[in-house]
């Protein structure tokens, strides 16, 4: 298991198009965390708005999902079980096209034809990026037509949903880690963190007067800088985060679901307890699981 860093997680979130670790562009940048979507001018019967991660696309056969964050209208979705990873997985068809493509729940999500999602970064809060999006196997629109796919005669959509729910790896007690990219510390513990990494990595170094600069570079997005002093000092307090345990985030435990979410709204939010921080509308594409229940 590598635990993640503080700083990491902050740096790489898919909401910054910018990184002062990748010394540019962010490698974990999504799109779809920048994007506003709209709420459905028509609706293609049968098909539902899907949209895809940068992770979908490491299947060689599904490079043509991605498309810079818009959504995708999809077809025939099929429930097909679990990978070994204990993802569970769905196939589906786009436009006219036989094709079959297939996913597991970390590379998808869905917008709903009745939901306005506006992650504009002139309005967006990095804690809300994913809440409003739904889950591809908690979305009764996606249900309705897996159901029609199955093979077996299900009695009710309730009934449907229910096997399907039996299948996800995120149960009360589910071991948990933040998933890089998609996971950023609530920013008051962030800033706590950083101050205190900041503070103890100056000591050690016997550098207590470059304190405020240290803290200072880190806020910004100032990954230009020309100024070598400042960039040695980033790149030494970088290497001591590798090293240090402090450094490191701590891993979660899943509490639950998340409270006063309807349950036809196909959002899939859970309470997560990181250490003595409780996070109470976690997104399951933000978490990686550890150990299953």
């Amino acid at each position: 298991m590598t635990t993640k860093a503080w700083y990491d997680l902050a740096d790489h979130f898919c909401a910054r198009e910018k990184s002062l670790l990748d010394g540019g562009d962010n490698q974990y940048f999504e799109r779809l965390a920048a994007r506003r979507y709209n709420y459905a001018k028509k609706f293609t019967p049968g098909a539902v708005r899907l949209v895809f991660l940068q992770s979908a696309g490491e299947e060689s056969t599904n490079k043509t999902l991605l498309r810079n964050g818009r959504f995708v209208w999809c077809k025939n979705l099929r429930y097909e079980g679990i990978n070994k990873e204990s993802l569970r997985k769905l196939s589906f068809t786009i436009g006219k096209g036989k094709k079959r493509f297939v996913v597991t729940e970390k590379d998808v999500l869905v917008i709903p034809g009745n939901i306005f999602i506006n992650n504009n970064s002139f309005f967006r809060n990095y804690s809300k990026v994913f809440s409003s999006f739904s889950s591809v196997f908690n979305c009764r629109e996606c249900l309705k037509i897996m159901r029609r796919s199955d093979e077996y005669n299900w009695g009710s959509l309730d009934e449907f949903a229910e096997y399907i729910a039996s299948y996800t790896p995120y149960r009360p007690g589910t071991l948990v880690q933040p998933r890089m990219g998609f996971f950023i510390p609530k920013i008051d513990k962030l800033k706590e963190k950083i101050s205190e990494l900041s503070g103890l990595y100056c000591d050690a170094s016997a550098l207590n007067n470059k304190r405020g600069d240290l803290i200072s570079y880190l806020s910004g997005r100032d990954y230009i800088t020309t100024d070598k002093a400042l960039l040695d000092l980033f790149h030494g307090f970088r290497d001591w985060c590798e090293e240090e345990p402090l450094a490191k985030h701590p891993v979660g435990i899943v509490l639950g679901r998340s409270r006063n979410i309807s349950p036809h709204s196909g959002r899939e939010l859970y309470r997560v307890s990181f250490a003595e921080t409780i996070y109470e509308q976690v997104h399951p594409i933000q978490l990686e699981v550890l150990n299953e229940v």
